[in-house]
């Protein structure tokens, strides 16, 4: 019965990609063509083996990881590069109303996770935090959701409130590298709830872009500052910058 309302449903709202705009057949349960999906820029060839930014003269660390001092997080990995079609997808689930594409994009990220045997080394899986006033305009927090879909498709402990963003700030990608640094810096704080169920813990931490890693940077440091054992991120996309 519930099969024949969603094709009766299908027919008169059919779902249609939120890339290309064709239509997708009711029985994938998908927002996103396998056209489109199988187009998307993935992140491969030389990168950065700590922060995963492209490398375009070759080595093996970028010239970022080697000048920064403290760097809290084991590493931090992307399936896809930030351009063209995930630019497009990103900006949509952030900025459009559109959450119901954290389902899809997560599964893309859950079997990146996968790919690169990540989840054989976590405990908890933590989101990137927004400001609770962000949030309350925007909705919900996109890392929160991907996260949240991930976790549970790993069948991993999620905390959605483990870090929080203390205070409200200009967004980072109007800021310069060293700005973005300065503007999070003692930006998040552990949520006293949780202090002692992150202690010894491998934590993945979520978040839907990787610029200069500034935010995944300070949101390891204060994992790491609270008894972490190590602590992974895994984003959607790394920009080049």
């Amino acid at each position: 019965m519930l099969k024949i309302l969603n094709f009766i449903i299908s027919l008169i709202f059919p779902r249609t990609c939120s890339l290309c705009g064709e239509n997708i057949s009711f029985k994938d349960n998908k927002n996103i063509c396998d056209k489109c999906i199988n187009t998307l820029p993935k992140l491969d060839g030389l990168v950065c083996h700590k922060c995963s930014l492209p490398l375009a003269d070759g080595g093996a660390t970028c010239s970022d990881c080697k000048e920064t001092k403290n760097i809290y997080f084991k590493v931090l990995k992307s399936p896809f590069v930030y351009t063209d079609k995930i630019r497009v997808l990103i900006k949509k689930l952030k900025y459009s109303q559109r959450p119901f594409l954290a389902k899809d994009l997560s599964k893309l990220m859950t079997d990146f996770i996968i790919k690169e045997n990540i989840d054989k080394n976590i405990d908890i899986i933590v989101p990137v935090p927004i400001h609770w006033n962000k949030g309350l305009m925007r909705g919900y927090n996109q890392a929160s959701l991907l996260a949240d879909w991930i976790a549970k498709e790993l069948n991993k402990t999620f905390y959605s409130n483990a870090l929080i963003r203390t205070k409200y700030t200009k967004p980072q990608f109007k800021l310069k590298k060293q700005q973005r640094a300065e503007n999070l810096e003692n930006m998040f704080a552990i949520n006293k709830k949780y202090v002692d169920k992150i202690k010894h813990k491998n934590i993945l931490l979520i978040d839907d872009i990787a610029t200069t890693c500034s935010t995944a940077n300070q949101c390891s440091k204060v994992l790491k500052e609270n008894k972490a054992k190590q602590v992974i991120v895994v984003t959607l996309a790394r920009a080049s910058y």
